[in-house]
């Protein structure tokens, strides 16, 4: 049962880094935190672990 709250909590953890991602993509991208293929890299980046745990 703990493997599956882990898994599960791995995922959300994810999941949310996704979502800031793609709330603040302008922001991040206009105020020179990333460049926009480093923006897409690390977005592409999450979406395959998300795919690795499904």
């Amino acid at each position: 049962m703990d493997n599956l709250n882990e898994g599960l909590n791995d995922r959300e953890k994810l999941l949310n880094e996704l979502r800031f991602f793609l709330r603040y993509e302008n922001e991040l991208i206009e105020d020179g935190w990333y460049s926009e293929s480093d923006f897409y890299k690390i977005v592409f980046e999450i979406i395959k672990e998300l795919a690795k745990m499904l």
